[in-house]
C-alpha cells in the first residue's frame, strides 16, 4: 500500500502550481486586453490620413522595439545572475 501512495504523491503537483497558473492566466489576459486597447486607440488616430496600415505599422514597431529591449535586459540580468560574465 505504501508503494501506491508514494506513486500518487509523486504524480501530485505542488500546491502552488494552481496559484501560479491562475496568476499567469490573469497576467496574459491583462496584457492581451491592454494590447487590444492600445491598438484600438491607435486606430482612432488620424495619422497623416494614411489609414489603418500606418497605425498597425506604428503599433507593431513600438511593440517589437519594447519587446526587444525587455528581452535584451532580461538576458543581461540572467547573464549577471548566472555568473557567466565572471567566467574567463
Amino acid at each position: 500500500m505504501s508503494g501506491a501512495m508514494s506513486e500518487d504523491a509523486k504524480n501530485t503537483p505542488p500546491k502552488n502550481v494552481k496559484r501560479k497558473s491562475v496568476r499567469f492566466f490573469l497576467i496574459c489576459s491583462a496584457l492581451i486586453a491592454a494590447a487590444v486597447t492600445v491598438f484600438a486607440m491607435i486606430m482612432r488616430l488620424d495619422i497623416f490620413s494614411a489609414g489603418p496600415h500606418v497605425a498597425f505599422a506604428m503599433f507593431a514597431g513600438v511593440f517589437f522595439t519594447i519587446a526587444l529591449g525587455v528581452g535584451l535586459m532580461a538576458l543581461a540580468f540572467h547573464s549577471d545572475d548566472a555568473g557567466i560574465d565572471d567566467q574567463q
